[in-house]
């Protein structure tokens, strides 16, 4: 009997609006991020580590399983070259 595989499937999460990147992958190991955000910080003890230095927000529960599985993977810091700013080109 032949073994029938499904292709892998692609799924893009894209956040956009008001997303805070920096509060979604929170980078809880850099001290810079606790001394510059006081008021909008992920405490430590709320992140859902990744790694040494950066974790999930703790909304994020559902979707760490996928990376433990190593099934999701995080670009993080895309742009292109010249930017104006402005959200409405950036989001072509």
């Amino acid at each position: 009997m032949a073994i029938t595989r499904k292709p892998p499937t692609l799924v893009v999460l894209q956040l956009t609006g008001g997303n805070d990147a920096l509060n979604t992958v929170v980078p809880y190991g850099n001290p810079l991020y606790y001394d510059r955000r006081p008021t909008v910080q992920i405490r430590e003890d709320q992140v859902l580590p990744i790694d040494n230095d950066y974790g999930f927000h703790p909304s994020m529960a559902v979707l760490k399983p996928f990376w433990d599985r190593g099934k999701m993977a995080i670009i993080n810091g895309i742009g292109y070259p010249k930017p104006d700013y402005s959200h409405f080109r950036s989001l072509n």
